[in-house]
């Protein structure tokens, strides 16, 4: 089953990074358009883009922009919730951020 990941890395010291270290302390995810259908999730296709890498102190922003309430949950369907975090449910057009204070993956579904 495809896994929708937050990937933190450790922020890299000096002008000299390397390739594995995140562009950018931000990055933004959407909740895809018809995302409420059930089969985006084999696909890798229910928020877009599916994997985002951050530096320690980043913050991820989930946008719904699908006519569905959503939400974003830590955790996998198979395995349950981890409690990282959950944004509850996400009305049209609302958005849920979350600051990853620790370096790690965290999965999300």
């Amino acid at each position: 089953m495809p896994i929708h990941s937050i990937v933190v890395v450790t922020s890299p010291i000096g002008d000299h990074a390397p390739p594995a270290f995140a562009d950018h302390p931000t990055a933004e995810v959407d909740m895809a358009v018809g995302s409420s259908v059930v089969g985006c999730e084999t696909t890798n296709e229910c928020y877009i883009p599916h994997m985002v890498t951050i530096d320690v102190g980043g913050e991820v922003m989930w946008n719904n922009i699908d006519a569905m309430a959503h939400t974003v949950t830590a955790g996998t369907p198979t395995e349950g919730l981890s409690e990282n975090f959950d944004s509850g449910l996400v009305a049209p057009g609302a958005m849920f951020s979350h600051t990853f204070e620790d370096v790690g993956t965290f999965d999300y579904f």
